[in-house]
């Protein structure tokens, strides 16, 4: 199959949804599959590039704050469709698609940020050609509903039963709607990755080690690790949390600022600046940070919709603690794979720290545990053979619209 995975970044993004374009448009080329990931530009980065057997396309036309700020000077607002940028973008899709002769495309969260998107793809829909849905989450803004009840898609994937419901709830009469489980690469994230100096690059040696794999937003919980390490320290004065930090990331630059400063000033007053380490990475190099962590944290302060830490850390072999938000706890199994805490109580989540830091053999058990369960239910090859099948049957609905539907400017789709 010839695919088209279509969003506003790719690698090197970070971010959940950026991750699992990397999981599954890699799977699908492992498979055989001829994939094309088109997505945003990003500075520093080629148009166009081949990584991990998958095209990557950048295109300055699904870089959504030059696009938000067209619309702004043109007096449009952000949630309005405007017909002029629908048409643009219908064009855009369909030379694309008729270039590299696609025969699926797969859309991930274009139900929010931009309505022309979803409904220049609906478009093409209904000329037949296959198309699918992704929703990473669903914010709280009239856009997502709107968009969901005027496009249409062979399938709409939800990541999760959290995200499901939430669809549910906010567009009751939606169809076509499925559930995929995200999947993590197993081969990628294992126990035996070496950490290949990087305990001895930030100065860990003989010390233990708390990873936070986190952006500083003010959802993902950094405030409530800080706070935490202040008690783990009384316990284990050479404790280190690390924090995954980075400012590769879409759409919520303007909340990084402040929330860092207040992170850094919380660090320094409370005496723990030997104590949090702070280093950006790359996807492809994340592995290594796994590898020299005793444990992962992860105390989401907001409604996590999936969360792929938990996938990554029990891959890992490493005991995971979560806060009980959203989707994070359809992967984690308390006191089997890891522990689940309440949101913002670092009481709680500091004395499951101190708990796990106290016991290699509890550690041990628990992230063998956590593999066996990632195995069994969270590879990304289980996750893109479902996906996959969805993917077949928007094909045979695409050849029966195809039947009906009028060819476009004098000519078909093929």
């Amino acid at each position: 199959m010839k695919i088209c995975v279509t969003h506003y970044a790719y690698h090197p993004i970070t971010g959940g949804v950026e991750t699992h374009l990397v999981d599954l448009c890699s799977e699908l080329a492992a498979q055989g599959h001829d994939v094309h990931a088109l997505v945003g530009t990003l500075a520093g980065q080629p148009d166009e590039q081949r990584q991990k057997g998958v095209w990557i396309h950048r295109r300055p036309e699904l870089d959504i704050e030059a696009v938000r700020s067209r619309k702004q000077r043109a007096g449009i607002d952000a949630d309005t469709p405007w017909k002029p940028l629908q048409r643009e973008l219908l064009g855009f899709y369909r030379d694309f698609v008729e270039t590299h002769r696609i025969d699926v495309v797969h859309a991930h969260n274009f139900h929010h940020f931009l309505p022309e998107y979803g409904l220049a793809l609906t478009e093409l829909y209904d000329e037949g050609l296959p198309t699918i849905l992704t929703i990473h989450e669903m914010w709280g803004e009239f856009i997502c509903e709107h968009l969901l009840e005027n496009t249409r898609w062979d399938a709409i994937i939800a990541v999760g039963e959290h995200v499901r419901r939430d669809v549910v709830r906010m567009v009751p009469g939606v169809r076509n709607l499925h559930k995929v489980l995200h999947g993590t690469d197993v081969e990628t994230f294992h126990p035996g990755v070496a950490d290949r100096g990087l305990r001895a690059e930030l100065g860990l040696i003989d010390r233990p080690v708390i990873l936070h794999p986190a952006r500083m937003l003010p959802w993902k919980g950094v405030h409530v690790s800080v706070a935490a390490m202040h008690k783990v320290v009384e316990r284990f004065p050479t404790a280190a949390l690390i924090v995954t930090d980075t400012d590769q990331i879409i759409d919520w630059i303007r909340e990084l600022g402040a929330y860092k400063q207040q992170i850094l000033e919380t660090i320094e007053r409370d005496g723990l600046i030997g104590n949090v380490v702070r280093r950006s990475f790359d996807y492809f190099d994340l592995p290594r940070a796994y590898a020299v962590a005793d444990l992962v944290i992860y105390p989401t302060t907001g409604e996590e919709p999936f969360g792929l830490v938990p996938l990554e850390a029990m891959a890992c072999g490493r005991p995971i603690v979560v806060s009980r938000s959203g989707g994070l706890v359809e992967s984690v199994v308390d006191g089997e794979t890891g522990y689940i805490v309440e949101k913002e109580d670092a009481d709680q989540l500091a004395e499951r720290i101190i708990r796990l830091l106290g016991d290699a053999e509890l550690r041990q058990r628990m992230g063998q545990a956590g593999r066996r369960h990632v195995e069994k239910n969270f590879s990304r090859k289980r996750m893109t053979d479902e996906t996959v099948r969805l993917y077949r049957a928007a094909l045979e609905a695409g050849q029966q619209r195809r039947a009906v539907a009028p060819a476009v400017s004098g000519r078909s789709r093929r």
